[in-house]
């Protein structure tokens, strides 16, 4: 494919002559011009002034259906070019879509269940705190185009004053919100005076600074900034994926050795496998000859989709050193020739991920014809996704869904064989027959209809190259587009779209969202305050009131409002002892949260270290 700029009225398009229609009719136009001149020069003066070729409108008549039959071919040629398109991004896509539902279902098994990040379903009590998932992007940090990306934070800096106003603020960066002293100052100093009540705006609620700057989001977290169970979540998580830990690298990297799970793995490879097998069945009709495959490695430069910007070492081995022997040989149609189509498909390989085995190639060598290479290569992906399904690799997704990704698998096989119609059936004979011929006629009967229109010389000769240029070009133009896969230059990038279908099958290897990793045990200190804060009492012996404070806050500011006087009436958060009965309930609550939590958390350590042992325990021979 021709991939050019479009410059200032399309002129710098004039310059480009290998895989042009433009100058390829432009030879015939010229045959055209001496034809005119043999007319004006030498024939008029030998014929009869009076005989019937002196009337324009015979000539007229031949021209205008002539230019009707041309254009409705031409037509028909871009119908052809475009379904092509069509036809190859639609099969291309479905397979896709197969693929990565197989890939994200295999997320959902069950060895993933240290390592997936936290559901809101088991946290439905974070929605108390009116907590939002908007991101930002860092503030203050400076990074390169390569390194910027998006930082989640949730906007948990609620501060309301006496009058219900809302105020957002940031204490300074790096600081800890339970220890800042001019927070506190600023929160004492806010709320001063204000008496409390079930209908009034409560204190603000503080969480811990990692999540107010937004650290959240990095993976792995440091233990400063993220709770044990988190931490334990994540570096599972980092071992199955550890490309994702990597920065500014490919997501098929391998950090310290450590590879993506195997099933990604072999599914990606199949999946790559069964799309290069169908383009090169595409792109090469020619019997018992090859279309390699090769190895492609993620990450390098895209194929170059024009073959005149290939490398030179890759261009000698199908064009000609001299690059107008290759424009000369393209326009006598040399380069159509099964020969010279060979040497171009066995310089440019399509590119498969984990390459390609001698086993793979000898079996798809066994199967005769392109639609047998095909559905061969198809089957297998269908074969495995089946097998790891029944064996549980794809979690407890139902059957019925599992369906269907067979069924995208079939789709694309379906729109694959509409670019194989589109390759195999020709334009028909007849009027590829008819176009030629009377495309041939035009070089000889414009010249006699110019003759009839001007006596200028020069004017009789431009607009004879012209019109025979412009029916020519057409008729080119049609050639060109009626077999899309296969007319270099003008063919589709099938090389290029198959190294951007490797790199969408290379995200699988990322695992989850980056941002799906919160800490739920973050907010828990806010959700047992709110607990605890049912109950509260003032210094002077107030109403029960509902405040929402962090337990070590409210310590910090009951030690001061004990220390100030008592005509500030300062209200300050207490909370109740295990003799009074309106707080037994309360604290029993509280207790049975942090008893579950302990459990939980030393079940998932018990299951981590079970796993360790059984991965580091070198594995016993079977007894015979």
């Amino acid at each position: 494919m021709i991939d050019y700029f479009k410059g200032i009225w399309g002129i710098n398009l004039l310059f480009r002559v290998h895989g042009s229609a433009l100058y390829k009719g432009s030879l015939v136009g010229i045959l055209s011009v001496l034809v005119y001149l043999a007319i004006v020069l030498r024939w008029n003066d030998r014929r009869d002034l009076d005989d019937d070729l002196d009337h324009p409108y015979g000539v007229g008549v031949l021209v205008s259906s002539v230019s009707f039959l041309i254009i409705f071919r031409a037509n028909y040629g871009y119908q052809r070019y475009w379904e092509a398109c069509g036809a190859l991004h639609h099969f291309m896509g479905k397979w896709m879509d197969a693929t990565t539902h197989a890939a994200v279902f295999h997320l959902q098994s069950k060895h993933y269940d240290g390592a997936r990040p936290p559901s809101f379903f088991d946290h439905d009590q974070l929605n108390k705190l009116n907590l939002t998932r908007a991101r930002q992007r860092h503030q203050g940090e400076i990074h390169s185009s390569s390194e910027k990306r998006l930082s989640s934070v949730y906007d948990c800096e609620k501060e309301f004053s006496g009058n219900n106003t809302f105020v957002r603020s940031r204490s300074s960066p790096g600081s800890d919100p339970f220890n800042d002293e001019s927070v506190l100052e600023s929160s004492t100093s806010r709320n001063s005076g204000a008496r409390m009540s079930l209908f009034s705006p409560p204190t603000p609620t503080r969480l811990p600074s990692s999540v107010l700057e937004g650290y959240w989001d990095i993976i792995p977290p440091t233990p400063d900034k993220a709770s044990s169970s988190m931490l334990q979540r994540t570096t599972l998580n980092s071992k199955y994926f550890p490309s994702s830990q990597v920065p500014n690298r490919n997501f098929a990297s391998r950090p310290n050795g450590r590879t993506p799970p195997l099933f990604l793995q072999e599914l990606a490879h199949l999946s790559s496998l069964a799309c290069a097998v169908a383009l090169s069945t595409l792109r090469n009709d020619i019997e018992m000859s090859e279309s390699p495959l090769d190895l492609y490695m993620p990450g390098s430069e895209w194929p170059a989709s024009d073959p005149d910007k290939l490398p030179k070492h890759i261009r000698r081995e199908f064009q000609h050193p001299y690059h107008i022997m290759t424009i000369i040989r393209h326009w006598i149609g040399a380069d159509r020739l099964p020969h010279w189509r060979s040497k171009y498909n066995a310089s440019r390989p399509l590119l498969i991920l984990g390459g390609v085995s001698n086993s793979e190639i000898e079996f798809l060598q066994k199967a005769r014809g392109p639609h047998a290479k095909a559905q061969l290569a198809l089957s297998w992906l269908e074969e495995f996704i089946i097998r790891e399904h029944l064996a549980g690799s794809l979690g407890e997704v139902h059957s019925a869904i599992i369906s269907r990704l067979v069924q995208f698998l079939s789709d694309g096989m379906m729109h694959y064989h509409q670019a194989r119609k589109i390759m195999y059936i020709p334009f028909p004979f007849p009027h590829a027959q008819l176009s030629a011929f009377f495309t041939v006629m035009m070089v000889f009967a414009v010249p006699f209809l110019m003759d009839q229109y001007t006596n200028a010389l020069w004017m009789g000769s431009l607009i004879s190259f012209m019109t025979v240029t412009c029916l020519v070009g057409l008729h080119e133009v049609a050639r060109e587009l009626e077999n899309p896969f296969r007319n270099v230059p003008n063919e589709i990038p099938m090389c290029t779209l198959q190294a951007m279908y490797n790199e969408a099958l290379v995200t699988m290897y990322s695992g989850y969202n980056p941002d799906s990793f919160w800490d739920a045990e973050m907010y828990q200190g806010v959700l047992e305050a709110m607990t605890l804060g049912k109950v509260y009492s003032s210094n002077d012996g107030g109403e029960v009131e509902t405040v929402l404070e962090m337990p070590t806050l409210a310590e910090s500011t009951g030690q001061d409002a004990t220390k100030s006087s008592s005509s500030e009436k300062r209200k300050t958060v207490t909370f109740a002892t295990k003799g009074e009965t309106n707080n037994d309930g309360v604290a029993k609550e509280l207790r049975e949260v942090l008893a579950k939590q302990a459990l939980e958390i030393e079940e998932l350590e018990r299951s981590l270290d079970e796993e360790e042992e059984t991965l580091e325990s070198p594995r016993l021979p079977t007894p015979v």
